[in-house]
């Protein structure tokens, strides 16, 4: 079979040498190389699926970085009470300080006192022996002109002898008060050196409570990052899908409509309610004798509010609140005047930029609210929750402060919120957003017991 289809040598030479002068131009085109298959397109269905995947994933993503946020809220709030409890110490040995050197100087006045006393009665001695022949009882009697000078000479010895006895009286007087004041003194000084030590303790644990914030953030914040990223990604995957979706478009659209509507909402809602808080804030304390106003102006009205029953010192506290939404908020800031620049705490209120900004924590929102009451809160909501009656939270009013906590809400406080009523809230949130009006949120973490001021 070989021999039957073989070609000449000679023949075969010819042919390949013919083939190799033919010009490349005229040479046979090579093969093309195979066309990689086209991938089908994704159907609507496929689409779709991917979609509801990847809203699940970011709606996973969006609920660990809360927990993540809530737990370093959580540390943020144990440092501020490390913080009230450093200033309580400090205030304590100030205040016991001031007592100890007023108790002292108070002592140095009795003894100074006690020293006169006693010098009178030395120069009384002293008198009594130089005239004792003159009012001595025979010196009465002698040398007496008659009965009249005998009674004047012995109703002289009788003063002389009482305002000596009252001299010694009082000699004795100012020397055991004088003993008494030093022993004040003495243990006042004892006393303020003891809180002063507290108050060294106190500095050192709130230094230390602050290090862990600060261990604790870094040691979180590549889990935040990675958080951060995956929904980051989700979302730009999801966006991709819904650009090349009409009906997944159109979805997107209507929705990110709805809530720029219900945003636009409650930022039109909010300036009204500062508004009408502010204006009624100002004409309490000037006393202006003009009715109150409607309810379109009334700020509590406006949020959904029932004032109905509410006594003026509820209204203050409530309005007083609500004068100051939309104020950012800033750890560690707020007292009695108002917002104040935020503090440091090495962690995620330092990635805001609270310490650079001026407004309120959870708590210090509280203690601008009661300051119009004369309220003096500390600036830890856990010691707030202290301050007032408890009451169960199925009893709370207007003006009731409501506290969430550890351990399905009977562990450390960490965040506070004022009760505004229709189970609506007046807060100072977490980093990154502003003081609001949010619905009551009713979650394990909620304490049982609500605090009552007034």
């Amino acid at each position: 079979m070989r021999g039957a289809i073989a070609v000449p040598a000679v023949v075969a030479l010819v042919l390949t040498t013919a083939l190799t002068l033919v010009p490349p131009a005229l040479a046979a085109p090579p093969s093309p190389s195979p066309t990689p298959p086209t991938p089908p397109a994704p159907s609507a269905q496929d689409s779709a699926d991917e979609a509801g995947s990847l809203v699940a994933r970011i709606a996973t993503a969006r609920a660990d970085l809360d927990r993540l946020t809530a737990d370093l809220g959580r540390r943020q709030e144990l440092a501020n009470r490390a913080l009230a409890d450093d200033t309580t110490a400090r205030r304590r040995a100030d205040d016991a300080r001031k007592a100890a050197e007023e108790s002292r100087r108070g002592a140095d006045a009795a003894a100074a006192t006690a020293e006169r006393a006693r010098a009178d009665v030395d120069a009384w001695i002293t008198a009594w022996f130089q005239q004792a022949d003159v009012l001595g009882p025979l010196s009465v009697l002698s040398g007496s002109s008659g009965p009249d000078d005998v009674a004047a000479r012995a109703h002289l010895r009788d003063v002389v002898t009482s305002d000596q006895r009252a001299a010694l009286d009082g000699a004795e007087r100012a020397r055991i008060e004088a003993a008494n004041a030093d022993s004040r003194a003495r243990a006042a000084r004892i006393a303020a050196d003891d809180l002063a030590v507290q108050a060294a303790a106190a500095r050192v644990a709130a230094d230390a409570e602050l290090a862990r914030v600060r261990t604790d953030t870094d040691a979180q914040q590549a889990q935040l990052r990675d958080l951060t990223a995956r929904r980051d990604a989700a979302e730009a995957r999801l966006r991709d899908l819904e650009d090349a979706d009409p009906a997944l478009a159109a979805q997107r659209d209507r929705a990110e409509a709805f809530d720029a509507a219900a945003t636009a909402r409650d930022t039109a809602r909010d300036q009204r309610v500062r508004r009408a808080a502010s204006a009624g804030l100002e004409a309490r304390a000037a006393r202006a004798a003009t009715p109150r106003a409607a309810a379109a102006e009334d700020p509590l009205a406006d949020a959904g509010i029932s004032t109905d029953g509410m006594t003026d010192e509820v209204r203050t506290v409530l309005e007083r609140a609500l004068s100051q939404l939309g104020v950012v908020y800033a750890w560690g800031g707020g007292d009695e005047q108002g917002p104040t620049q935020g503090i440091r705490d090495g962690g995620v209120a330092d990635q805001h930029g609270d310490y650079d900004k001026t407004g309120f924590d959870c708590s210090g929102l509280m203690i601008y609210a009661f300051a119009a009451l004369g309220k003096d809160l500390p600036h830890y909501s856990g010691y707030q929750a202290e301050a007032g009656q408890r009451v169960a939270i199925e009893d709370r009013k207007p003006g009731d402060l409501l506290f969430w906590a550890d351990d399905d809400g009977q562990g450390a406080v960490h965040h506070v919120a004022l009760y505004l009523g229709g189970d609506q809230m007046v807060e100072a949130p977490e980093s990154g957003k502003t003081v609001r009006i949010a619905s009551v949120r009713f979650d394990d973490e909620i304490v049982p017991t609500v605090t009552r001021l007034v």
